[in-house]
């Protein structure tokens, strides 16, 4: 079976957020949305534009800390929450290095991307995630994932771009394409390393990033969103 990943170059992103506005649509979220908790969102600062989304990572940090098992890995690609197994303790959004999983405390819900995977993408060679069908600009790219690697790699030495995910936690199934340094527009530092054979096996301790975190920088990147897009129709990158 494939293994699938979303390629995101940001050179193209407007930070118009059709992406979100689709997934909370195309996942009837928008009572998760309303108390501040998405699945993905873009946000634009002084230095550049941070996504903030499931990484969707090889070999999850969540699921090897879920005592549970109401997160799991499947050999698709997409890491999935069950919210029958689930208890609510909360450990994925301590533990993800990369501070994605929001709990709605209202709602009694993990928050997290999904991939769209119930578009079983694995039987249906023609769907996407809500989010790459929708990009108006073309920023998102689905498919293999070693072909979305391949393709990273290339752009990066073509365009002397960063690529974020390619190691970070072991790698992940989102490759991000930046100009800018991922760090300084808002990525978090993440430790490198080959994942393990075999699925998860360590436990990372991440710091906590909630629903207050994230929505400080809201209004400051719906501000420069104009001027982002002003930007993007006059050709500059």
């Amino acid at each position: 079976m494939a293994q699938y990943a979303i390629l995101l170059d940001t050179r193209f992103c407007t930070g118009c957020n059709t992406c979100f506005y689709k997934c909370v649509q195309e996942n009837r979220l928008h009572d998760v949305a309303e108390n501040g908790n998405t699945r993905t969102l873009v946000y634009i600062n002084d230095t550049g534009m941070y996504h903030h989304r499931c990484m969707h990572c090889v070999d999850p940090t969540c699921v090897a800390n879920c005592e549970k098992q109401a997160l799991t890995k499947t050999e698709y690609g997409p890491v999935l929450w069950d919210a029958e197994a689930c208890i609510r303790c909360q450990t994925c959004v301590e533990k993800c290095p990369f501070h994605i999983p929001m709990f709605d405390e209202a709602n009694r819900k993990i928050v997290k991307c999904s991939m769209c995977a119930h578009r079983d993408f694995d039987q249906n060679k023609d769907a996407q995630p809500a989010c790459v069908e929708v990009c108006p600009t073309g920023a998102l790219e689905f498919g293999e994932r070693q072909a979305m690697v391949d393709k990273a790699k290339k752009m990066a030495a073509d365009f002397k771009l960063n690529i974020y995910g390619l190691e970070e936690n072991g790698g992940t199934s989102l490759l991000i394409l930046t100009q800018e340094d991922p760090l300084k527009v808002g990525y978090p530092e993440v430790e490198k390393k080959a994942a393990a054979e075999g699925g998860s096996s360590w436990k990372v301790v991440g710091a906590v990033a909630g629903a207050a975190a994230v929505a400080a920088v809201a209004y400051v990147g719906l501000k420069k969103y104009g001027e982002r897009k002003d930007q993007i129709d006059r050709g500059e990158k």
